[in-house]
């Protein structure tokens, strides 16, 4: 197999394919590492094991491709349409890291070089692959909710400066190579976007279409995109749709997505218990931990790269759908920069720096319970909804991104 990157989430990859290694289901084929000098201990690694180390993943395809099963892509959102485009032409599956891409239009490229090659796309959005995912899945199919009227979501995840600082493209609408649109719907909390999607979907592998959407997009730290976002949302297979997400906060607050039916509520927990309450009673079911739920992503796809075609995996167009909404709020809202005066700085306990906005914490859990637009809730910094109809939507046109988003912005 091949391996482009090992640094940031690229990581999580590496140490990944070694625990498949130890158990014999593959082996190294080359590794591409554009950043030795912050990879040493994994260069020891793959140099003691004479694994070829390559400085351009064109060259390594180039030179290995030949030799390779599959191909794993955890880099940088504006790079995931061309390395997917090459692999795919060099005849390889691909695992490819969420988001699919910045776009629908690069989406739908990878698409088009998926059917020219015939060959497996698997997305990295782990929690498609988790059992608790498809229980919860198939508890809705089977009627325990009866009819879906809302699927809402919330998320407060307060990220330091060191967050934006991590490479070249985080908090970025564009990074100069390509649209990245980087924010906390289309990275930290990408996987929460997804879900909802597919547990709105009518068939165990499908999702909803989005028909409408309406948003707000907040900007409180020093970068291109927005860190807060409250957007409403209609669904094709009938549900509505609410989702507030936040870097911007000074309290944590783990995701939940919230399915309301005619016959009870599900409460889908990134951490704790999932929750089932219908006329019956209230079920629990406990939530995995997020590493067990990437090991099992990547054994199924193992298997499924094995011959198993019994095993499903997240496919682009089960991926498809959160880009499509992330493209849908940027073009029907702009970015609103929250005021000063309703903004501070905070210091955390080991020395970290946090923008954050005053009593946002609290307006973000009326917002989410009233299923309000922070305009109707009355704070004082917000503005009215931006909304787009999505039933001729062909792909991102950035019409609402401002020259001022795109300048380069100093992180401090």
């Amino acid at each position: 197999m091949g391996l482009i990157g090992v640094t940031g989430y690229g990581h999580s990859y590496y140490e990944e394919i070694l625990k498949l290694l130890d158990r014999g289901l593959v082996s190294w084929g080359a590794v591409t590492i554009i950043n030795p000098e912050e990879a040493s201990e994994q260069v020891s690694y793959f140099k003691s094991h004479n694994i070829p180390i390559y400085d351009d993943y064109r060259e390594m395809l180039s030179q290995e491709g030949e030799r390779l099963d599959w191909l794993c892509i955890p880099t940088a959102i504006s790079w995931h349409m061309q390395m997917a485009l090459d692999g795919l032409a060099c005849g390889l599956p691909v695992l490819l890291e969420k988001p699919v891409a910045g776009t629908l239009q690069e989406v739908e490229a990878i698409e088009k070089a998926q059917r020219d090659s015939g060959q497996m796309v698997a997305i990295g959005f782990q929690y498609i692959y988790s059992p608790r995912t498809i229980e919860i899945k198939q508890r809705l199919l089977n009627g325990a909710l009866g009819e879906i009227q809302y699927v809402d979501c919330l998320s407060l995840w307060p990220r330091d400066t060191s967050y934006y600082h991590r490479n070249n493209w985080a908090g970025c609408v564009h990074d100069g190579h390509g649209w990245v649109l980087d924010s906390p719907l289309h990275n930290a909390l990408s996987h929460i976007i997804n879900l909802m999607l597919f547990f709105a979907g009518k068939e165990p592998n499908s999702r909803a279409e989005l028909l409408e959407v309406s948003a707000e997009l907040y900007r409180a730290k020093n970068i291109q995109n927005y860190d807060t976002i409250r957007c409403e949302a209609k669904f094709d297979t009938g549900p509505l749709a609410s989702v507030l997400l936040s870097h911007s906060t000074v309290n944590h607050f783990d995701p939940e997505i919230r399915i309301q039916g005619t016959k009870g509520t599900i409460v889908w927990r990134f951490s704790g218990r999932h929750s089932i309450e219908t006329s019956e009673g209230a079920k629990y079911l406990e939530a995995e931990d997020p590493l067990s739920v990437r090991d099992c992503m990547f054994d199924k796809i193992v298997r499924r790269l094995r011959g198993d075609t019994s095993i499903d995996i997240c496919t682009i167009e089960l991926a498809k759908g959160e880009v499509i909404w992330v493209n849908a709020v940027q073009d029907a809202a702009p970015i609103h920069e929250v005021p000063a005066e309703f903004r501070c700085r905070l210091t955390g306990d080991n020395g970290e720096i946090f923008d954050v906005v005053d009593q946002l914490d609290d307006y973000a859990m009326q917002a989410f319970e009233k299923r309000c637009s922070f305009k109707e809730l009355g704070v004082p910094w917000a503005v009215e909804p931006g909304r787009i109809d999505l039933s001729n939507y062909r792909g991102f046109e950035g019409r609402q991104i401002s020259p001022e988003d795109l300048a380069t912005i100093q992180k401090d």
